[in-house]
């Protein structure tokens, strides 16, 4: 008897390590996904050297060859700061940017967004990737 029970301690134990690698796995491949996608928004910005229609047709183009998921909810872009100013996109993705001038000159933050749906009990969890583009237009 004590050996049936030690063999099914253990196959439960395999079975929580198996579920803990899938959740880690699936993880990094959303992680991946949005990072690629933060990555390309940047460069196409710095493309430009500005956010406006073109970059955002350009952005709204390469999202779609990517597969990057359609804001379904509308939602917005939440403020970062308060001196920071917010650049919304007119687009259906769900990327933020947001515009930085300093005295060296503009950059611009990108925020792009990991997604997690978890079907059973019906809700999605979001986090957000953010990255910066290099400083443009230098002012003097």
């Amino acid at each position: 008897m004590k050996e049936s029970i030690a063999n099914a301690f253990i196959s439960n134990l395999v079975i929580v390590f198996i579920i803990i690698f899938i959740f880690f796995f699936a993880g990094s491949l959303t992680y991946t996904k949005a990072f690629k996608v933060k990555n390309r928004i940047v460069d196409i910005i710095e493309k430009y050297e500005k956010f406006d229609s073109v970059t955002v047709d350009e952005i709204a183009s390469t999202l779609g060859e990517m597969g990057y998921r359609v804001n379904v909810g509308n939602k917005g872009c939440p403020m970062r700061k308060e001196k920071e100013s917010l650049t919304l996109n007119t687009n259906t993705y769900r990327y933020c940017v947001y515009e930085y001038s300093t005295t060296k000159g503009t950059y611009y933050g990108v925020a792009a967004y990991m997604y997690f749906d978890f079907p059973i009990i019906g809700q999605s969890l979001e986090l957000p990737v953010y990255g910066e583009t290099k400083i443009m237009g230098i002012l003097r």
